[in-house]
């Protein structure tokens, strides 16, 4: 071929490689990203490897540190950006920042701050889920925005409890706010406004933000749904206050109702889908369980493989690996992490706790993330406890935001900063 017709071609090839990468969104998704709530399957797990797990020869290092403010919003990451959302001044905000140093790309205002009755902590709950080039943010209050990812440009704006008819139980003593993060499943967005008239999850579409449909009568819980695939039937499976749900997506037909909750309507952790047993957990006596969800001809079963109280899930989701399930124990007291065999509910071991503690698991561990701001590195080992390392008070105050675990990355969060550490072996 002669040369001159060569450098055409590689010409052509630079010209068509660079137009691609302008017509991607700035957040395209690839892989070991982390778009929303628990990572791209909303269980907690990571299939990233190769991460240094010697920290006593070598400390995970801090790539950066941010002051962002009070919310217990954990992370939504995309391409080269995060997004979460926290309390600015008066008001609650969505922000955008770069991975690589964690510089504002953009920020949202969004609506006015929330604090519960209680004062637990000021700002959202609730964690974006990042779809495609727009991001969803729903706020303690009801507000559901969607935003370009890019520049943070609003699409639509509504409110749930107005577009549903469910009453806002904000003021109530015993309510702490929508914290449920929103799902994109198809062309629909869900979100649980808690009503008693098929309104306690609704889906809206994803491009106008209007209703769809609308779904059950419980209370709102403050877990978030998950989408599961059963028989090749697609479902999304929402706890509720009072309840587990499984949901059509498309029609909105409840297809099943487990009983499941506790008297402050606080089942906090999310459901955990393995592919044969949903695994679900709530403090305050709510109890575990592990579930058969199974076609019945054109109804559909479900059934306890067993229920006990071995493992009361406060505000954590427990992670499944191996057929084991890992979570922290206990609510306002006493606190331990355990592992409980998924097919009989047994108790494999247990370690007692300082604090509540959070987790991400990837590489064969366990990075389990203290409320006082100590991080754990833990075997996934169901035959004893193994821990292979700690990294003490990286942060100092109340660290109750789920970590996120991106590009090699773990993003941490408490009410004042964001930590970004280096879990890569560099």
């Amino acid at each position: 071929m002669p040369a001159n017709v060569r450098r055409a071609l590689t010409t052509s090839a630079v010209v068509a490689l660079m137009l691609l990468a302008a017509a991607l969104p700035a957040s395209a998704e690839t892989e070991g990203d982390w778009p929303q709530f628990l990572g791209p399957r909303r269980d907690g797990v990571s299939a990233e490897t190769g991460l240094n797990l010697d920290w006593k020869t070598k400390p995970p290092r801090t790539v950066w540190k941010k002051p962002l403010g009070n919310g217990f919003s954990s992370l939504a990451i995309a391409g080269d950006r995060l997004v979460t959302q926290t309390k600015r001044d008066e008001r609650d905000i969505v922000v955008c920042l770069s991975i690589d140093d964690g510089k504002e790309l953009w920020a949202y205002d969004a609506a006015p701050s929330y604090i519960d009755k209680q004062h637990q902590g000021a700002g959202p709950r609730s964690t974006p889920t990042i779809a495609g080039d727009r991001v969803y943010c729903l706020f303690p209050r009801g507000e559901l925005v969607c935003l370009t990812t890019k520049k943070g440009e609003l699409v639509w704006k509504t409110n749930i409890f107005e577009v549903s008819g469910a009453r806002d139980r904000a003021g109530d003593v015993l309510y702490w706010g929508l914290s449920a993060s929103p799902l994109v499943e198809g062309d629909v967005v869900i979100v649980q406004p808690g009503g008693d008239n098929n309104n306690s999850v609704i889906a809206l579409n994803k491009d106008s933000g209007k209703q769809v449909w609308g779904a059950g009568a419980d209370p709102a819980g403050y877990g978030s749904p998950v989408v599961i695939e059963v028989g090749k039937k697609r479902q999304i499976v929402c706890p509720t206050g009072q309840s587990i749900l499984g949901i059509d997506p498309v029609k909105g037909d409840l297809l099943w109702r487990y009983a499941f909750g506790n008297v402050f309507n606080a089942t906090c952790a999310t459901p955990v889908w393995t592919g044969d047993a949903l695994f679900v957990s709530a403090a305050y006596g709510g109890g575990c369980a592990a579930l058969e969800i199974a076609p019945d001809g054109d109804k559909w079963t479900v059934k306890e493989r067993w229920a006990n109280n071995n493992l009361l899930a406060h505000m954590a989701t427990s992670v499944v690996h191996g057929g084991y399930v890992y979570g922290c124990n206990g609510d306002l007291a006493s606190w331990s992490l355990r592992c409980l065999d998924l097919k009989t509910g047994e108790i494999k071991w247990k370690e007692r706790q300082s604090c509540r503690c959070s987790f991400v698991a990837a590489d064969g561990c366990l990075f389990s993330w203290g409320e006082r701001g100590t991080l754990q590195l833990i075997d996934l080992n169901p035959d004893r406890y193994v821990l292979k390392g700690e990294a003490a008070v990286l942060l100092a105050s109340k660290a109750w935001a789920m970590p996120a675990l991106a590009h090699k990355r773990l993003y941490l969060r408490d009410e004042n900063n964001l930590l970004c550490l280096e879990l890569g072996k560099e």
